[in-house]
């Protein structure tokens, strides 16, 4: 059948890429070849389309029919392609045919993926790719904005970590400290532990004779001896504890459900001995080693952070008092 003399078939596929006319008895006279693209099996006839509202089963001739008399707008599913929907609009034309103009609306995404369309396949006035690249715009910016934002959280976590960490041994500061031991003595409701699960032992530990290390070997020999005492501290802690140098030759660790003596005892001493392997043969007859306080911490003891480390500075001096190189528990 020929085609209804609307417009020269060129100029018809150049003002509406998406038309299609269909005959009075549903054939396929014309498709737009943008529609060709989309809809590739619509030269075989309308069964290429199904209504995407309403009775599925409704033949698509009726449907057109019915929107064309009513003015309404269409709509059509694409067989195959169920996240695209096809709106437009159908009149009549000579002979029965029907000349029907459609787009693809805000699906414009899902038709460009199941055509490969560009933007030679929209008609000049057509705001779709204007659409499309407003929508690309605005996916990148998303995309920027998205990496930014993830670089900012963490470059943040960054400066957080290194605002709470010391930069010569690699374990926490005093400020890291603090927040661990602020968050330590939550009572167990606060945080759902039993008050076993939030018992802890708190250890002070001092170097002995590290002036010595400095006065005699140099703060170059003393720091690599600093470095060297980091590294044994993280060999024996966990990874729920916490262990801080805060400051010179001092150290912090939160023992976390540590509260068994000999336990604490077996640590401290293992503690001692590995610093003591450190010691500089160069100091002769001194050799450097460790003193530690250590309180063992339980739900209703002291909340006050201050009040309990001054219990354990009290612990470390008496093992200075005792000789140095010991433990003293409370």
């Amino acid at each position: 059948m020929n085609s209804p003399a609307i417009l020269p078939p060129r100029s018809l596929n150049d003002l509406l890429p998406m038309h299609l006319v269909v005959a009075a008895d549903g054939a396929v006279i014309s498709i737009g070849p943008t529609l060709r693209k989309i809809a590739p099996d619509l030269g075989h006839g309308l069964h290429a389309f199904h209504p995407a509202r309403g009775d599925r089963a409704r033949p698509v001739l009726d449907l057109i029919r019915a929107a064309m008399t009513t003015r309404e707008r269409l709509f059509l599913r694409v067989e195959g392609a169920d996240d695209l929907v096809l709106r437009g609009h159908a009149v009549q034309l000579g002979d029965g045919a029907i000349l029907l103009n459609l787009g693809v609306g805000s699906d414009l995404q899902a038709a460009i993926r199941h055509g490969s369309l560009t933007d030679d396949d929209f008609a000049p006035p057509e705001l779709a790719m204007e659409f499309l690249f407003l929508q690309e715009a605005n996916r990148g910016v998303l995309r920027e904005l998205a990496r930014f934002n993830s670089q900012l959280a963490r470059s943040r976590e960054v400066a957080i970590q290194q605002a709470q960490t010391d930069p010569l041994t690699g374990l926490s500061n005093r400020r890291g400290l603090e927040l661990a031991l602020q968050g330590a003595l939550r009572r167990p409701q606060e945080v759902g532990m039993t008050p076993e699960e939030c018992a802890f032992a708190l250890v002070h530990l001092d170097l002995d004779h590290f002036k010595q290390v400095n006065d005699r070997l140099g703060h170059k020999t003393g720091d690599e001896l600093l470095r060297h005492v980091g590294v044994v501290l993280r060999g024996i802690v966990r990874k729920v504890d916490i262990a801080a140098r805060i400051g010179g030759d001092e150290f912090v660790l939160i023992l976390r459900r540590m509260t068994n003596r000999g336990d604490i005892d077996r640590i401290a001493n293992r503690l001692i001995g590995s610093i003591r392997a450190l010691s500089p043969p160069e100091l002769g007859d001194l050799r450097v080693s460790a003193s530690l306080g250590v309180v063992i911490w339980r739900p209703g003891d002291t909340e006050d952070m201050v009040d309990l480390l001054h219990q354990t500075d009290k612990a470390l001096y008496a093992s200075k008092r005792e000789g140095r190189g010991r433990a003293t528990i409370r």
